[in-house]
């Protein structure tokens, strides 16, 4: 029974922070529909780096929030 909560509230949590990161995906493209000359201006290396490092960490560490929830929980 512990296991299944600790699993399932990890991967709850990953699955939040996948939809975090399809909202920040989202309000990114629209941004760069409404203007778009910001969108070029930020075409550089380590901006692009730097993204992706933080929609990578995002569901990381929501899926340890979720871990740590489940501990919370089966106690």
């Amino acid at each position: 029974m512990r296991a299944s909560i600790l699993l399932w509230s990890t991967v709850s949590g990953v699955i939040l922070g996948l939809f975090v990161d399809a909202t920040l995906i989202g309000v990114a493209l629209l941004l760069s529909a409404i203007v778009p000359g910001v969108s070029a201006r930020f075409h550089h290396r380590w901006l692009t780096m730097g993204a992706m490092i933080v929609l990578a960490a995002i569901p990381l560490v929501l899926g340890v929030l979720g871990y740590l929830e489940g501990e919370l929980k089966s106690v």
